[in-house]
């Protein structure tokens, strides 16, 4: 049956450019043109396979350099190496940090293995600090990538040292890669003395050792007091009070204890009573006894039956015995393990070591542990130290105090001054004060919104990355937290 085509408009050869592009679409219509049967018959070929609006001659998109036509675009498939497709096909995706570190996971986008070592990435120049922090809500895998990366780097020569395990959960860590744990609370045999001169760097005098120990012991008495005035700074008077007991007690005894500080403020020599009187340390006295026969008692008030390995492989304090204590007893607790602590990890001859902060947000809510905590951030390079902070959500900081909080700010500063940055899911309500404390942008927000469990951005530097951290079967048992939901 032949077809009949009527109102054919014949436009001459030539003509201006919009009359050229009218002839070509009556010529492709099948309108006109000497291939105007061979055309009609491939159009309805090629229109067989089309749907929706690119039926009726529109044979893809109408954009620049689109191809379009009657036609379908189709590459003969091709491999090469990574090197030669870094060059066909630029900013498809990150290079990745390399091989060098500890295994992580699969970089999500770029399809291969992603390893991380703050120690390599600052020799590198990809980071200028090694301290880290990890942040998720409760079952997304923040805890399980935290303990990959300290497991995994222990096998390549690193050390680790958990301040505080609130929750007992690091000791199944320690135990597998062979390391101590030292637990403390009512009814443990262990003792701590937190004023415990620890280990001694090489390269310190012994006029400068002692003055490292005399203004960390000093610190720390300080800290204690205040802790249990709630804040409340110290009088001048109380101040000398404090010291002159502290100086009377290591003149007497190389290795003091707090009993032994406090029986010099119930009993002041009487170079103390000439300088502050009789009664000048009675408010001291008072506060400091709490952690010699109160909450804490038996605990920190004696001479040390544990020491602190420099050699083990990782170190924790487990304070999970003192679940159910008082705030004031927490910190108190957190205050002497980590002074303790402290004395042994910052010593440069100790090696490079992780330093774990787990449950970040009672760490940043106490005023001691925020200020020991910044004071190891910004000393991280000098003490061959990587800070981990973990915690659950940046809201969080809402608790210690509101946008104008000089303590809230302290603590914000931690988490913005940290080079790598793992953000784990977040719901959305807390998605705006993680963007601006973390830096994100509007396409991580969407993300991090959507991440599925065991899957992290990944900012390193100014890098990103969404990461997928791969566990084995038998890391899984020791790194799990769900058996008591199971």
């Amino acid at each position: 049956m032949k077809r009949t085509i009527q109102n054919v408009q014949y436009l001459p050869s030539g003509g201006n450019r919009r009359q050229r592009k009218e002839r070509r679409r009556h010529e492709i219509a099948g309108e006109s043109g000497p291939w105007s049967s061979a055309l009609r018959s491939f159009g309805e070929s090629v229109d067989d396979r089309l749907d929706g609006n690119e039926r009726s001659g529109d044979w893809g998109s109408r954009e620049p350099n689109s191809l379009r036509g009657p036609h379908r675009l189709r590459p003969v498939p091709h491999r090469a190496s990574t090197l030669t497709f870094a060059a066909a096909y630029p900013f498809i995706t990150e290079s990745g940090l390399g091989h060098e570190g500890t295994y992580i996971g699969t970089d999500v986008f770029g399809s291969g293995a992603f390893s991380y070592d703050p120690w390599i990435l600052y020799d590198k120049g990809v980071i200028s600090g090694p301290s880290i922090v990890v942040i998720g809500t409760v079952g997304t895998g923040k805890s399980m990538c935290g303990k990959s990366l300290v497991a995994r780097s222990i096998t390549l020569g690193r050390k680790a040292a958990v301040a505080s395990d609130p929750k007992g959960e690091w000791v199944a860590v320690a135990k597998a890669v062979g390391g101590k744990v030292i637990s403390v609370g009512p009814g443990r045999s262990a003792r701590v003395n937190p004023l415990d001169a620890g280990p001694r760097s090489s390269a310190l005098t012994d006029a400068q050792w002692q003055a490292v120990v005399r203004q960390r012991r000093r610190y720390l008495l300080v800290a204690l007091v205040s802790l249990m005035r709630q804040g409340m700074p110290l009088r001048p008077v109380e101040h000398t009070a404090l010291d002159m007991a502290l100086v009377e007690t290591v003149a007497q005894n190389s290795n003091p204890t707090l009993p032994m500080v406090l029986d010099h403020l119930l009993n002041p020599s009487r170079e103390t009573i000439g300088l502050v009187g009789r009664d000048g340390g009675s408010a001291v006295s008072h506060s400091l006894r709490r952690t010699v026969s109160g909450d804490l008692e038996g605990m920190f008030d004696a001479p040390s039956t544990v020491a602190f390995d420099a050699d083990a492989p990782m170190m924790v304090m487990d304070t999970s015995a003192l679940i159910g204590a008082s705030e004031q007893a927490l910190s108190l607790a957190a205050a002497c393990g980590a002074t303790w602590l402290e004395a042994a990890v910052t010593n440069p001859d100790g090696g490079k070591r992780l330093v774990v902060y787990d449950e970040g947000w009672r760490m940043l809510a106490d005023p001691y542990m925020l200020a020991k905590m910044s004071e190891q951030w910004r000393l991280a390079r000098t003490y061959g130290i990587a800070n981990l902070l973990i915690m659950h959500k940046v809201a969080d900081l809402n608790e210690i105090g509101d946008s104008t909080s000089g303590h809230r700010q302290k603590a914000l500063g931690l988490l913005t001054e940290a080079d790598t940055r793992i953000i784990y899911r977040q719901k959305h309500d807390a998605m705006r004060l993680t963007k601006e404390a973390l830096g994100l942008t509007e396409a991580e927000c969407e993300h991090v919104e959507n991440l599925p469990k065991g899957v992290g951005l990944w900012k390193v530097g100014n890098r990103s990355f969404i990461v997928a951290n791969r566990v084995t079967t038998d890391e899984l048992e020791v790194f799990g937290t769900d058996d008591r939901m199971i």
